[in-house]
C-alpha cells in the first residue's frame, strides 16, 4: 500500500485496462434486447422503490428496464441478489439516460462504492465494498 507499482505490476495493470477501455463509454440511448440471462432488482430513489429488470452491465452503465421511467440525474440506489450464494449487492448510481416507452431503458451511472452484504449482514446493516462487480454481459444492445 502506498508503494509504486513494480514494472511486472505495470505491465499487469496496463493489460487490464486496455481489456476495460472499449467497456468504459456510456452506451447511446436506445432500445436493448432482453437477455435470457436478465436479473431482476430494485431501484430505490427519492419516495420511489422500483422493480426493474437488469439487462446490460459495462464500466459505464448498468442498462434497466422498468414499467415506469425516473428522471434523468437523479440519485438511485440498485439493489439485486444472488439467492444462492446469499449475497445482496447495493450500487449508487445516477440515472443517465431514459428511452422509450413501458418498457423504458434506463442507463444508470454507477456514481458511488457498490457493496455486497451476504444475507445475515444484511439483517445487521453491515456490508463491504466491491473491488470488481460483474454480471454476464450477454445482452445485445439494438439501434
Amino acid at each position: 500500500m502506498g508503494e509504486p507499482l513494480a514494472a511486472s505490476e505495470q505491465v499487469e495493470l496496463l493489460s487490464l485496462m486496455q481489456l476495460v477501455t472499449s467497456d468504459c463509454k456510456m452506451p447511446p440511448a436506445g432500445p436493448c434486447d432482453r437477455p435470457r440471462n436478465a436479473l431482476p432488482g430494485q431501484v430505490i430513489g427519492e419516495g420511489t422503490i422500483l422493480a426493474v429488470e437488469i439487462r446490460y452491465v459495462c464500466a459505464a452503465a448498468v442498462l434497466v428496464a422498468s414499467h415506469k421511467a425516473m428522471t434523468p440525474g437523479e440519485r438511485i440506489i440498485v439493489r439485486t441478489g444472488d439467492a444462492v450464494a446469499g449475497a445482496e449487492f447495493s450500487l449508487p448510481c445516477t440515472i443517465a439516460w431514459v428511452y422509450g416507452e413501458s418498457p423504458y431503458i434506463m442507463a444508470l451511472a454507477i456514481d458511488g462504492v457498490p457493496t455486497r452484504s451476504t444475507l445475515g449482514e444484511s439483517m445487521l446493516g453491515e456490508s463491504r465494498g466491491l473491488g470488481m462487480f460483474s454480471i454476464g454481459r450477454h445482452a445485445r444492445l439494438v439501434g
